[in-house]
């Protein structure tokens, strides 16, 4: 079997203090290609990847999910792997995720809540959240997931363009919609045990509430979809 193309895709916006940690750790020849797409930055990170030849892509709506769905319609590998370079996520993953995509799992996620792994980046609110909404994801299927809500995963870039994933993709729930259809069309998921470290650049981008409504919101079109069979 041909081993699947992998891009690894870096979302960006003012995050050249973790760039400038993170990007030189990176196996750059794990992938297939590298994509930068990002939102407006002011702080340098722009010139950055371009200083290191990247190719760059300045995305055209606000948001992360937005600037995946971009950065999916022009990308011409099988798979697609997100990064963050807020320092969240660690470099040593990476060739695993690599690995397990290869191997042909549809969806890896690098999760904060299977053990030995641990988050040191999560408030009570927010670690109540991600386990609660994992949960109920989980029961979508046979599938029992850890962590569903973490930007660090990659995937086969088919689960983004099932027609229910478009049509569920309303504010953002890119991470957990993608492992939400994973689950619900009974797709060939792993996960490996990762810290999620503090952010070393940047500043958080989520409204707690604003982003809990919508993954309900989500999560509910999903059951729907699931017991009435609105399959299209």
């Amino acid at each position: 079997m041909n081993k699947k193309t992998i891009t690894l895709l870096l979302p960006t916006l003012n995050e050249v203090v973790g760039f400038k940690a993170i990007f030189p750790k990176i196996d750059t020849n794990l992938f297939d290609k590298i994509l930068v797409i990002d939102g407006g930055s002011t702080d340098g990170t722009v010139e950055y990847a371009k200083s290191h030849n990247l190719h760059l892509v300045t995305q055209k709506e606000k948001g992360l999910g937005p600037a995946v769905m971009e950065a999916i319609s022009i990308i011409e590998t099988d798979c697609v792997i997100e990064f963050s370079l807020d320092g969240n996520c660690l470099v040593e993953q990476l060739p695993m995720i690599v690995e397990n995509l290869h191997r042909g799992d549809d969806l890896v996620v690098v999760s904060r809540y299977l053990p030995p792994a641990v988050s040191y980046d999560d408030t009570f609110v927010t670690a109540f959240g991600n386990r609660m909404f994992t949960f109920f994801i989980g029961l979508l299927g046979q599938f029992n997931p850890t962590d569903t809500l973490t930007i660090y995963r990659g995937f086969d870039i088919k689960i983004a363009k099932y027609p229910e994933f478009k049509k569920f993709l309303y504010g953002p729930v890119f991470e957990p919609l993608i492992s939400a259809v994973a689950i619900n069309r009974g797709l060939k998921i792993s996960e490996i045990s990762g810290d999620e470290p503090a952010r070393i650049g940047g500043t958080s981008k989520m409204s707690v509430i604003y982003n809990g409504l919508c993954i309900v919101l989500c999560i509910v079109r999903m059951y729907v979809l699931k017991i009435f069979k609105l399959m299209v």
